[in-house]
C-alpha cells in the first residue's frame, strides 16, 4: 500500500489529463471513462469505476474501498473522501468545495444531486459500541436534492429524493417525504410542497 500512494502521488503531478487516466487505468486497473479529466488529485481505493465526462478537480482527496462515480459528474476542489467503506456518487451531480465525508459506513449520493458551497461534513460512524454491535450508520442522499453550505450530517442520515437541505443545517435521522425543505438545528421539515428546482426563490 505504501508503494501504491507513492505512485498515486507521483501521477498527481501528470498535468496531461488523458496520460493519466492511462496510468491508473493499466497500474491499478481503474475503470475509466471516456473525457474524464483527473487534476491535482488522489485516487487511492481498491476498486474504481468512474464514468464518462466526469471532472475531479485539484486538492481533492479520495481514499476508500469501492469508489463509483455516474457520468456527467464532478467533484470540484479541496475535497477529502476517506475511510474503509464505499462511497457512490451518481450520474449528473456536483460536489462543489471543500466538504468532508467520512467512511467508516457507506455514503451513496444519488443523480441530479448538489453538495453546493463550501465544508459541509458527512459522518458515519459514532461511539466503538456502533461498529461492535455491527449497526449500520451509512448515509443515504437520493436524487434531485441540493444540500446548502456548511450543513452537518450524523451517521445513519437518510433524505429522500427532490428534497432541499438549507445552508447550515445539522441533520439527524431518516427523512421520508420528497418536496420538502429541510432546516435548522436539529434540522426538520420547515416547507412542504416545495419542488426547489423550481421554486428556488421559495421563503421559509
Amino acid at each position: 500500500m505504501k508503494i501504491k500512494s507513492i505512485i498515486l502521488r507521483i501521477i498527481k503531478f501528470i498535468p496531461n489529463y488523458e496520460f493519466k487516466v492511462f496510468l491508473l487505468k493499466q497500474i491499478f486497473g481503474y475503470s475509466i471513462g471516456k473525457n474524464v479529466k483527473i487534476g491535482r488529485a488522489v485516487i487511492n481505493c481498491n476498486k474504481v469505476v468512474i464514468g464518462d465526462n466526469v471532472l475531479i478537480a485539484d486538492r481533492t482527496t479520495i481514499s476508500c474501498n469501492e469508489l463509483y462515480i455516474g457520468a456527467n459528474t464532478s467533484i470540484h476542489s479541496g475535497n477529502v473522501i476517506q475511510g474503509s467503506a464505499n462511497f457512490y456518487l451518481g450520474s449528473n451531480s456536483r460536489i462543489i468545495n471543500n466538504h468532508y465525508f467520512d467512511l467508516w459506513n457507506n455514503i451513496h449520493i444519488g443523480n441530479n444531486t448538489w453538495i453546493a458551497g463550501k465544508n459541509s461534513e458527512f459522518w458515519t460512524h459514532g461511539s466503538v459500541h456502533t461498529k461492535d454491535n455491527e449497526k449500520d450508520l451509512s448515509i443515504i442522499i437520493k436524487d434531485h436534492v441540493y444540500i446548502g453550505s456548511s450543513s452537518l450530517f450524523a451517521p445513519g442520515v437518510v433524505i429522500e429524493s427532490v428534497n432541499l437541505v438549507g445552508l447550515g443545517s445539522v441533520v439527524s435521522g431518516i427523512f421520508k417525504e420528497s418536496l420538502t425543505i429541510i432546516a435548522g438545528n436539529s434540522a426538520k421539515v420547515v416547507k412542504n410542497n416545495i419542488d426547489w428546482r423550481s421554486n428556488w426563490g421559495c421563503k421559509l
